[in-house]
């Protein structure tokens, strides 16, 4: 090879290491979410950033990213970022309600407080909240894919990216878990009694019998 072509070789590499090839297998398709003086700020794997102003007094707590959601947790409110629909999405947060756990998955989100469980589905840019009793409480919170699970003390509750709402099933008397089998689309709880399974697209607990 001559040296010109050495030369465009070398120059030909560096601009595939330092352009767009590199930049997309670092991110690998995630969102990036930072916080700019008075701004949250979305970074897509694709298109511009999307701005969230905060309000006045109000302070970031802490964030996460994974696929295409995003997640801030402020002193005020919840936010939920759809990277499909470029769009910020807020559940304000009740006086004196403290925020004790939160889950971020590729397409949902998962949070808990000390009053109630959040839902956000990144396909709609839409929060759910479901209640919690006077002496309920949370043990776990997890999940993977589309289905995320959330297990109190009195009951299981199930959150699907497309089906939304929480659907919940309650424990019967001296009912233990045992284990908790995943996947992407589904989630099967072995407990003392029973088997129960819940699939991303459905609305309803099923016992395997």
């Amino acid at each position: 090879m001559t040296k010109p072509g050495i030369v465009r070789l070398v120059a030909l590499v560096a601009l595939v290491m330092s352009g767009p090839f590199a930049f997309g297998q670092g991110w690998r398709g995630d969102v990036m979410i930072t916080v700019v003086n008075d701004k949250l700020v979305a970074i897509p794997a694709a298109g511009s950033r999307i701005e969230e102003s905060l309000g006045a007094n109000e302070t970031v707590q802490n964030t996460a990213a994974r696929g295409q959601t995003g997640f801030a947790q402020t002193s005020t409110r919840l936010l939920g970022f759809s990277s499909e629909l470029r769009h910020w999405a807020e559940a304000p947060l009740g006086v004196n309600e403290t925020v004790e756990r939160r889950h971020v998955q590729g397409r949902l989100i998962v949070a808990q407080t000390n009053r109630q469980v959040y839902g956000f589905q990144e396909g709609r840019a839409h929060w759910t909240s479901e209640p919690l009793g006077a002496r309920e409480t949370v043990k776990q919170l997890q999940g993977r894919g589309h289905v995320a699970v959330v297990l109190t003390s009195d009951r299981a509750l199930a959150f699907s990216s497309y089906t939304g709402g929480f659907f919940s099933i309650p424990w019967s008397t001296d009912e233990r878990v045992q284990s908790i089998d995943e996947t992407s689309d589904a989630v099967m709880i072995r407990t003392s009694t029973r088997t129960l399974a819940f699939r991303s697209q459905t609305t309803e607990w099923v016992e395997i019998r």
